[in-house]
């Protein structure tokens, strides 16, 4: 079975396939990419049944079994800036950089996430096949589960495509003026 390329994942799906224990398998099968700001800052720990355990993903950057990439300060205000405030203020860092690599890059990225927002701008953007939940991931490389909450879904991820749709069109996402 081939890999499912150019895969970015949110700091949510990396945690939920930490607490599912199939990070491993879906990297093996995944050609998966990651925002530094995820890597650093935002994917630390899962909740174990008894204690809390740890995320260290060294390990799979020095192996390439993940492609990390980064930003500069320079594209975070130009992207924010492209929003209004309706948007632009429910972004996190890793989110940004995540979106800004997607959006900037010649290459043809899909993003997993478990955040509204995500999948808003997608849609925003006319860009919804691009955006890809981590049920849809787990099914097209034959790890499906049936007992994944509703932020993982399929139908999470049209559902908030289709408001970033309905958003551009009535100018709801629009750069408003700051203050």
């Amino acid at each position: 079975m081939p890999k499912l390329k150019l895969l970015i994942f949110d700091a949510n799906i990396v945690i939920k396939l930490h607490e599912l224990g199939l990070w491993q398998k879906v990297i093996a099968k995944c050609e998966a990419h990651l925002s530094s700001i995820v890597i650093n800052n935002e994917v630390k720990y899962w909740h174990g049944e008894e204690q809390d355990k740890l995320i260290d993903l060294s390990d799979d950057v020095e192996n390439k079994r993940l492609q990390v990439f980064d930003r500069t300060t320079g594209d975070f205000k130009k992207f924010r800036d492209s929003f209004g405030s309706t948007y632009s203020d429910r972004f996190d860092d890793g989110e940004t950089e995540s979106l800004i690599h997607l959006v900037e890059s010649p290459q043809d990225y899909r993003i997993s996430s478990a955040d509204k927002i995500v999948y808003k701008v997608l849609g925003y953007l006319n860009r919804s096949d691009q955006g890809i939940s981590l049920e849809e991931v787990l099914q097209a490389i034959g790890l499906g589960r049936s007992d994944l909450d509703w932020a993982y879904s399929k139908g999470f991820r049209e559902k908030y495509t289709q408001e970033g749709q309905q958003d551009s069109v009535i100018g709801l996402g629009n750069q408003t003026p700051r203050k």
